[in-house]
């Protein structure tokens, strides 16, 4: 009888992002892709939350490799912490490599980086793998057939099933189709869109109507997307040189990818090539299209900071047409709304998302997802990549096309879904969650300190300094009151005078030679404190005594 095969999400499974899987069996174990989450909310120095990998730490030798699905941030953004621990190698489409590469050397880290190429299978331990070739808004998306002692588990990665993509590639349903006649123990499919009928849509069909934008602007064209989207950089390519204008890149992210897709062949340029910001601003606004980083209006973006008319370079001018031609990643809301009304303040002529017909999604809807179970067969069904509910939704599709609810799991992160010859059963429980990293570069953070952190900046500091007399135990000095994030605008200090009065009385309740204690007389200022801003103000700031002897 073999060992049960484990499925281990360590991210990915109750949140869109942070996607990391384990496959283990016999004491060895594969992940799949190691993604980053960027906060919903940001702000007190939190720059990215990364999966809490605790369950390999302690188990060295147990990761065998990390195989990847795709590029996208969210699949291989968590790879350079994860390695600089457990040195395993990497394998994955070329441009994951490529781009994974680039990470890594950033980071001074040096492990195998493998291509694998759809259709030729490779081992990794005791696991053989077979990529599957798959359409998603990114090149080089794969699905995995992983085969085990126990079966074969067949992950779909991010996927669509595009009908006509830019590069002619369409996924490969026939592939799909025979590891489904050939047996899958279990289908762990992308849940992304599952509340979505119908299907998708082609990327191609953005290509007529970005020409189409193109060719009514009157001033400059901006377009920005995610800048790893290549095929719809393309289009936008197309669309720029078939209207007779020229090609400008603003922004670090669109810099580097529009390099590395032109040094791998991913993108065609026009004849001529690109032209840099300077030379599109020397030329007609007409004549000219610029790619722009800042797609979900980050602060530091190019395209924000040319809202705001702080990019030194180019200025937009009323009557010039920006295209956001990207979906808004949900708890990046305010911040494209914001940017939005500033491009509209500043005369812009703005054309966003799926709305304008410039935007289609890069995951499954349901009649997709429903094809993927048709064709794969699965004996156990897991939704994967999703938010709670859409994991939910996807389940409740596959009892609907008639699998038994008792082979389809919901497992949330951390959560172990064990398979044997003998049937399935759930494991114990493995630690998983987010390790949070400064954005300073200061590495992780830890819940006390961000709990520090939010404290205060809902509540601000206050510090008192008082003197103390080193032989009698007398007040010679304050106590001074500072404060920050505690008084109103208007407010001078003279509205601390009470605070002051109430640190002075209780000093003066206690003996000298108490006072003599300066252990105990911080604990006396900090909850005579605590006691009256709560009181006054209804807050709670951080309180620190500076207590010393003169």
């Amino acid at each position: 009888m073999s060992s049960p095969v484990r499925i281990i999400p360590l991210g990915g499974l109750g949140e869109v992002g942070l996607n990391m899987m384990l496959i283990e069996i016999d004491g060895a174990a594969i992940a799949i892709d190691c993604g980053v989450l960027f906060p919903e909310r940001p702000g007190l120095g939190i720059d990215l939350l990364l999966p809490d990998v605790t369950y390999l730490r302690e188990r060295p030798g147990l990761l065998r490799g990390v195989v990847l699905t795709h590029g996208h941030e969210d699949h291989i953004g968590a790879l350079p912490r994860l390695l600089e621990e457990m040195a395993v190698p990497v394998f994955g489409p070329r441009l994951a490599v490529a781009l994974a590469t680039e990470k890594l050397r950033r980071a001074k880290i040096s492990v195998p980086l493998e291509t694998i190429t759809p259709g030729t299978s490779f081992a990794v331990g005791p696991f053989t793998i077979e990529p599957i070739h798959m359409t998603h808004s990114i090149v080089d998306a794969c699905a995995l057939a992983i085969t085990t002692p126990v079966g074969t588990i067949l992950h779909s990665g991010d996927f669509k099933l595009d009908p006509n993509p830019i590069d002619g590639r369409a996924a490969d349903v026939a592939r799909l189709a025979a590891w489904g006649e050939r047996g899958v123990l279990a289908l762990l499919s992308d849940s992304t869109n599952v509340e979505h009928e119908g299907e998708c849509g082609s990327e191609s069909e953005v290509g007529p109507r970005m020409t189409e934008l193109v060719r009514s602007s009157e001033g400059r064209v901006l377009v920005t997307t995610f800048a790893s989207h290549l095929h719809r950089i393309q289009q936008v390519i197309d669309a720029s040189e078939a209207c007779g204008r020229r090609i400008a890149v603003a922004g670090r992210g669109f810099e580097d990818s529009t390099r590395l897709a032109g040094e791998l062949g991913y993108l065609r340029f026009p004849t001529g090539g690109l032209i840099t910001v300077e030379e599109a601003c020397r030329m007609p606004a007409h004549e000219t299209t610029v790619l722009i980083s800042g797609s979900q209006g980050e602060p530091t973006s190019a395209l924000a900071r040319l809202s705001d008319g702080q990019f030194k370079q180019l200025t937009l001018a009323p009557g010039d047409a920006v295209i956001l031609s990207s979906r808004v990643i949900p708890g990046n809301e305010r911040s494209v709304h914001a940017l939005l009304n500033r491009l509209a303040k500043r005369g812009a002529i703005v054309h966003a998302g799926e709305r304008a017909q410039v935007h289609v999604s890069g995951h499954a809807y349901r009649d997709e997802l429903r094809e993927m179970i048709r064709l794969t067969k699965p004996k156990y069904f897991v939704p994967v990549h999703g938010e709670y509910r859409q994991l939910d939704e996807h389940r409740r599709l596959a009892i609907e096309m008639g699998m038994p609810p008792d082979r389809c799991f919901l497992i949330e992160d951390g959560d172990v879904l064990e398979i044997a010859d003998t049937g399935p059963r759930r494991g114990e429980r493995v630690v998983a969650g987010r390790v949070l990293v400064d954005g300073s570069g200061e590495g992780e953070v830890g819940l006390e300190v961000l709990r520090d952190r939010r404290h205060l900046s809902e509540d601000g500091f206050v510090v008192a300094v008082v003197a103390i007399h080193q032989q009698t135990g007398e007040i010679t000095q304050g106590p001074e009151i500072i404060t920050r994030g505690v008084l109103g605008e208007n407010e001078g200090p003279e509205v601390l005078d009470d605070a002051k009065s109430a640190v002075l009385d209780k000093l003066r309740e206690i003996t000298p030679e108490s006072r003599a204690d300066l252990l105990e007389v911080e604990d006396e200022v900090r909850r005579v404190l605590k006691k009256y801003f709560s009181r006054s103000r209804g807050k709670r700031p951080l309180i620190v005594p500076h207590i010393f002897e003169m």
